[in-house]
């Protein structure tokens, strides 16, 4: 906003400088133009015409024309152009006769002619040429045009200070007036900051809602945030009370499947019970992402290789009624996380592989570029649109059991690291997932 309206003010004080660059310089000229004429009326004021012959006073009531190098000239010639006299001034004076008489020969008498001549020096005069018809007999009018001429110098350097002033004035009121503009906003703007400041303390929890003495302008944004922000802890509310009321309705079930774990064999008793605490650590991670109020993420170093044979080993019971085989090419890398998101977000791909998988599935990790890179392969019919089973609640394929929301949760996980998801075809003729954490 500054920067826009520093720029209208330069264009529009620039503008400014020229028009009245453009009226004193005009104005300037119109004023040498009326000093001039009021020379030649002093110069006809003494003029006489005796004998055919024009005559004026030796002496002339303006200084400048009898002083040598005044630069203040006067010359009179005939209809002709021939030069008939000149002031003392104008002896050294040489202005070219032909310019003289392209000048005086179409003129009418009574009306001045005001330009700019040239010595033959191309030194630059401001003229002012004006033609009289002087009866020097009864039946004879003579035409004589007098010229009076003046150097530009003086002119110039008016012209010079006038703008240099200008200029100067101008930029000093364009700096001035930048620095009203950005008083005036700032203190405009202030409200905006205060409005950032109370949404900042509301991220950080110092503050529920916007407290602030808003201006009227903004008085109806602060209501609606504040009645967004009363939804939006009425919807959280909500869904940590729902996700209590589900973690308190599991416990019995829970129980249950531990206490009837105890009588089976010591084999299939490991497997349950790994997996009745694996569902205790999900309900407890969801219960802990509802109510934390912290989007930070805690970073640990989790070795990928551990956790990956836990995640076969488990999905190898799971679909042991389903000939797929899980093959893993794992180096012995470092994941920066929480291990709950890893296991989420593997466990989650592996069983898509296994679940709709013909007979293979490829899980395979690596490190990229300073970044760990996951892909998870198999040989299923593939997905046919990769953008919007993304999406929660999207299923592509309605024979499997499902909410529709694993891949949905695995972008979020994703999300939340910063890293890049891409789903394409596999060459194994399935789909190829590919994960990417920077």
């Amino acid at each position: 906003m500054l920067l826009s309206a520093t720029l209208v003010l330069l264009v529009f004080l620039g503008l400014m400088g020229v028009v009245l660059d453009r009226a004193f310089h005009r104005s300037a000229e119109q004023a040498v133009q009326d000093r001039l004429l009021l020379h030649i009326y002093g110069l006809l004021s003494v003029s006489d015409v005796s004998d055919g012959e024009l005559m004026l006073a030796e002496e002339l009531q303006e200084p400048r024309f009898n002083r040598l190098g005044s630069g203040l000239h006067a010359v009179v010639v005939d209809s002709d152009g021939r030069e008939l006299w000149r002031s003392p001034s104008a002896v050294d004076l040489q202005i070219k006769g032909r310019d003289i008489t392209q000048v005086s020969s179409p003129m009418s008498s009574g009306t001045p002619q005001f330009g700019e001549l040239f010595d033959t020096e191309q030194q630059p005069f401001f003229f002012l040429a004006y033609q009289v018809l002087w009866q020097t007999s009864e039946q004879v009018q003579t035409a004589y045009t007098y010229f009076v001429f003046e150097e530009t110098t003086p002119f110039e350097s008016e012209i010079s200070t006038f703008r240099n002033n200008l200029w100067g004035w101008l930029v000093g009121v364009v700096i001035a007036l930048v620095m009203v503009q950005t008083a005036i906003m700032q203190w405009g703007l202030r409200p905006l900051q205060q409005l950032a400041d109370d949404l900042k303390a509301i991220e950080d929890g110092d503050q529920e809602h916007l407290e602030g003495d808003y201006p009227t302008e903004i008085d109806g944004v602060t209501r609606n945030l504040n009645i967004l922000l009363g939804n939006e802890r009425e919807q959280r509310e909500k869904y940590r009370t729902t996700m209590a009321d589900l973690a308190h309705s599991l416990k019995t079930p829970m129980a249950i499947l531990k206490g009837a774990a105890a009588d089976l064999p010591e084999d299939e008793r490991q497997s349950l019970d790994d997996q009745i605490k694996r569902m205790e650590e999900i309900i407890s991670y969801q219960l802990e992402r509802a109510v934390t109020r912290s989007s930070k993420l805690v970073q640990k170093a989790i070795n990928v290789r551990p956790l990956v044979e836990r995640l076969v080993a488990a999905l190898n019971k799971v679909y042991t009624d389903k000939p797929v085989t899980i093959a893993t090419a794992v180096d012995d890398l470092t994941f920066f996380g929480d291990e709950r998101d890893l296991m989420e977000l593997l466990g989650n791909l592996l069983d898509n592989a296994c679940k709709y998988g013909q007979s293979t599935a490829v899980l395979t990790v690596a490190q990229e570029d300073q970044s760990l890179k996951f892909i998870i392969e198999d040989d299923g019919a593939g997905i046919a649109d990769t953008q919007s089973v993304l999406k929660r609640g999207a299923r592509l394929d309605s024979a499997e059991s499902g909410q529709g929301i694993g891949l949905a949760i695995v972008a979020e996980i994703v999300a939340r690291y910063n890293g890049k998801i891409a789903i394409d075809t596999s060459p194994l003729g399935g789909a190829r997932v590919s994960v990417v954490f920077p």
